[in-house]
């Protein structure tokens, strides 16, 4: 599966400014900077907050370190919210049905497209010029795949059960349910934080392939 994926990079960079994490330790760009690691699950440098849940650690990026962890450890989302973009699309051992949710592993990469933010889009806190992902999927199954991690995951505010903090900041879609979601805050796991109504990324289109092609399978079968 194909998706091009249009981000919104200074409205997100301003979102954060403006909502910092009200910790005492922390400076505002200290709690913004931690808003951004607990509304997507990584920090930065890539370093995942479940096992860095306060400050990037650049140490945990590396390939041995960067997927060691489960939140089988976290229960109670004091690290990673259970709204965290990573969390919503890969909850791991993090709740009860974890083979379910080995059912639903894909295979996906992205590559990003357009220019760096400049400082017109920075100062303006708008988007100026076209960027975001090219993001494609392998599955073996697409129900059980991409459609279960956007629609009945990430679009879900009551996913992962039996709690469940409202949609996924980041990719998370709604019609009906406001845009919100909670656990953000380490010292206030159940206030609620209200997300832009314009979403920080942008499907502009896509398409699914089989892999073997139809043409490729039609081929093997006629010879």
């Amino acid at each position: 599966m194909f998706r091009k994926l249009q981000q919104f990079v200074p409205e997100f960079n301003d979102f954060l400014a403006l909502n910092p994490i009200p910790d005492q330790g922390l400076t505002p760009a200290q709690g913004s900077e931690l808003l951004g690691a607990r509304l997507i699950g990584r920090w930065k440098s890539g370093a995942p907050i479940d096992l860095d849940p306060i400050h990037d650690n650049p140490a945990d990026a590396v390939p041995s370190r960067v997927n060691d962890f489960d939140y089988s450890d976290d229960p109670g989302q004091v690290k990673c919210p259970f709204s965290a973009h990573l969390r919503k699309t890969n909850p791991r051992a993090g709740f009860p049905g974890v083979d379910a949710v080995q059912l639903s592993r894909i295979m996906r990469q992205g590559i990003p497209f357009g220019p760096e933010v400049d400082e017109d889009e920075k100062d303006a806190a708008l988007t100026l010029h076209e960027r975001g992902l090219l993001f494609a999927c392998y599955q073996s199954n697409i129900t059980l795949g991409f459609h279960q991690l956007q629609q009945r995951w990430a679009n879900s505010p009551t996913f992962p059960p039996p709690h469940g903090n409202g949609l996924d900041p980041i990719i998370g879609q709604s019609v009906n349910n406001p845009r919100s979601t909670s656990g953000t805050d380490p010292q206030n796991l159940t206030a609620t934080l209200a997300l832009p109504k314009q979403p920080f990324v942008v499907p502009l289109g896509g398409e699914y392939f089989l892999s073997p092609s139809i043409s490729a399978l039609k081929t093997k079968f006629a010879a």
